[in-house]
């Protein structure tokens, strides 16, 4: 077969007898080009498809579509950090936490008699106020054990940014971040104790877990009155 026989194929080749395809025979062209995407049938076919005309009602569709009436915002999205402190599960607004990273050594104050204030820390060459967030909110260590073999529990520490001060705090786990909205959010059980609830606006659910939603006002404002 010399060049100006080339053998008459099919319009949408690819598919029958190109790389597409599962079946054969294979196109005698594929040992020349390897690919279809290389081949000027190909470029031909697609350069047609670029070129057609617009059904007639496109336009008119589109217009509809662009002038239709747009689909409010939803305002009152939260996105939270969800970690846990001992038993209970927290989430903190993710705009505070500025960085989370693996726990770092706290140096101890001398004469520091805070149960809130545990030292500081070196986070990456900035000294940090290292504090309590289990003791500020009176929640005691885990009774359990935690660690499923699907989400490993992990020791870690969040960086939290106040006014453009940073502080640090150590959790137990980190669960990760959600999204809610507000009517998501229902009242505090009975069963939380008072401490925790005075700093807490709230419960979401996610993963099977209830989720206490901090009130970052008032936590930040008694953070730094205990640190003072």
């Amino acid at each position: 077969m010399t060049e100006h026989t080339k053998p008459t194929l099919p319009d949408d080749c690819w598919h029958s007898i190109g790389v597409w395809s599962k079946g054969v025979p294979r196109c005698p062209r594929l040992d020349e080009v390897t690919h279809c995407q290389n081949c000027d049938v190909f470029h031909t076919a697609s350069l047609k498809a670029y070129e057609r005309a617009l059904p007639e009602d496109y336009r008119l569709e589109w217009t509809k579509v662009l002038a239709g009436n747009k689909e409010e915002v939803v305002s009152d999205a939260r996105s939270v950090i969800v970690f846990r402190i001992g038993d209970e599960w927290v989430a903190i607004a993710t705009g505070l936490c500025k960085e989370i990273s693996r726990m770092m050594k706290i140096h101890r104050l001398p004469h520091n008699r805070s149960q809130i204030l545990k030292g500081v820390v070196n986070n990456g060459g900035e000294i940090r106020i290292c504090f309590s967030l289990g003791n500020l909110l009176g929640i005691a260590k885990a009774s359990q054990v935690f660690g499923d073999g699907i989400h490993a529990a992990y020791a870690r520490m969040i960086v939290m940014d106040v006014a453009g001060r940073r502080y640090v705090f150590p959790v137990s786990e980190i669960r990760g971040l959600y999204h809610y909205r507000e009517a998501d959010r229902g009242p505090l059980p009975n069963t939380v104790s008072a401490s925790s609830a005075s700093y807490m606006k709230g419960v979401i659910k996610w993963d099977g877990l209830n989720i206490g939603c901090l009130d970052e006002t008032l936590l930040t404002s008694q953070l730094e009155r205990s640190i003072r």
